[in-house]
């Protein structure tokens, strides 16, 4: 018997517990009375004692990301990672930074991503999860949820929001209040949820008989910040047709898209409307308050973490991937309006 099995049945004794609940409460496994939990800790703790905990030991879900589109500290990862990470422990796992670099030059240099044979499961946030990705999570047989950004027809457990209907209804409001030349700002179409953005004003242009302007579409920002908005908005009214309206793919550029309305002299929303996706924390803040197309991101985040607890206690012959769409609230506030007309 090793030093680390003798400390555990001599708690166990004191205690009068066996020695796998003892275990299972240094290990922080869930399936403990919260009484019983609280008697081993408190013991430990006057003992001074220190668990040999393996890596493998820690029930660890990484969180795949590559940390340049969205920085860790954005409020995109940030409310996801709440989300995720709440739920989680509450499940008895901790989470852990994946950053996508390392898997690639691990897949590269060994054939082999080292730290997912010492990892539970996955939540996959970017970049793109596709057919590479899918054989390489599936190669080390570790479970994987992702959200938002998937290839389509991906055996994987998917969670997003629904981007097309979202866009949809954004573009019918406008549409509603006279609106007829609605711009749209987006870019790297690459990631689904962004396309089918671009989608849903499209489709919502088709079925009201409104021909489709290409002069009103930047669909290639490549800065996803506000300096990439404020392009946007640069190049569209240096066009021949200048927008009334404006979907706006994501809240990282909305700023940049106020501030370059404002310098070319223009007034929200008695110039342009401007709609906004994400409803981000300082969206309600904004000079006017922007409508916008809420992700509730938090959320998102807990019910991915949920599925991945339940594939992760699952029989593999149980699994089957699962796709999960989440509709996105739609809020009206000051930033849109009625098109104003041509003074007479």
């Amino acid at each position: 018997m090793n030093s680390e099995k003798l400390r555990l049945t001599k708690i166990a004794r004191e205690l009068a517990l066996s020695v796998t609940t003892v275990s299972r409460v240094l290990h922080n496994r869930p399936d403990v009375k919260s009484d019983t939990r609280k008697r081993v800790l408190e013991y430990v703790q006057t003992i001074g004692y220190q668990p040999t905990i393996n890596l493998s030991e820690l029930r660890l879900v990484g969180i795949v990301d590559t940390f340049v589109r969205h920085r860790l500290s954005s409020y995109y990862n940030a409310l996801i990672l709440e989300g995720v990470d709440n739920k989680l422990y509450e499940s008895g796992y901790l989470t852990t930074i994946v950053h996508t670099e390392l898997i690639e030059r691990e897949q590269s240099l060994f054939d082999n991503v080292r730290i997912l044979n010492r990892l539970s499961g996955l939540i996959w946030l970017e970049p793109v999860f596709d057919r590479r990705y899918l054989q390489i999570v599936s190669n080390h047989g570790i479970p994987c949820v992702v959200i938002n950004s998937c290839e389509p027809d991906i055996a994987v457990d998917l969670l997003e929001c629904n981007s097309f209907k979202a866009a949809q209804t954004a573009t019918e409001y406008l549409l509603s209040l006279g609106h007829r030349a609605i711009a749209f700002i987006g870019g790297q179409l690459n990631y689904t949820n962004i396309l089918d953005r671009m989608r849903g004003y499209t489709a919502a242009l088709t079925d009201a008989g409104v021909q489709f302007d290409p002069n009103l579409v930047v669909d290639d920002i490549s800065l996803w910040n506000d300096e990439g908005g404020a392009e946007g908005v640069y190049r569209l009214f240096s066009r021949k047709r200048m927008p009334t309206a404006i979907v706006v793919s994501s809240d990282f550029l909305v700023t940049g898209v106020y501030r370059a309305i404002k310098e070319l002299g223009h007034a929200i929303p008695r110039d342009v409307s401007i709609i906004s996706f994400d409803d981000s924390p300082f969206a309600p803040y904004l000079d006017p308050p922007v409508t916008s197309c809420q992700q509730p991101l938090t959320q998102i985040g807990s019910m991915a973490a949920e599925r991945l607890v339940r594939i992760i206690q699952s029989r593999p012959e149980e699994r089957s991937p699962t796709k999960i769409s989440v509709n996105m609230p739609f809020i009206v506030r000051q930033s849109t309006g009625p098109v104003r007309t041509a003074a007479p």
